[in-house]
């Protein structure tokens, strides 16, 4: 069976060529809604990714310990992917009880302070 590379495209004007599927390590925020992933798990994840080719990788501020996860098991891989991070999310926000969604800021401090 042959692999193929995943495609690639264009990222708006930036030269730089992204893989057109990428990952959204929200399922690697641990404990919180959804499955939970192990430390483990979300390494074997995270190489697994970069080995099928993807160079897109997702994640934010309220996906739990996804950056943390991102950090120590792929950092040494850091020249294969792209890294997107969601803004406007606060730290350590919770949910407001209604529609289960933490409340976000787009001024300018949390937007700073969570980059």
């Amino acid at each position: 069976m042959e692999i193929t590379q995943p495609v690639k495209n264009q990222l708006g004007n930036t030269g730089l060529q992204v893989t057109r599927l990428g990952y959204g390590a929200m399922e690697i925020r641990g404990e919180g809604e959804g499955r939970a992933a192990t430390a483990k798990q979300a390494e074997t994840i995270l190489n697994a990714v970069l080995d099928a080719g993807i160079n897109f990788v997702d994640t934010s501020i309220d996906y739990g310990d996804s950056e943390e996860h991102i950090g120590k098991f792929i950092s040494h891989r850091r020249d294969e992917f792209f890294l997107a991070s969601k803004c406007g999310c606060q730290f350590d926000a919770k949910p407001d009880g209604g529609d289960g969604w933490s409340p976000h800021s787009f001024d300018h401090e949390n937007i700073t302070s969570g980059v």
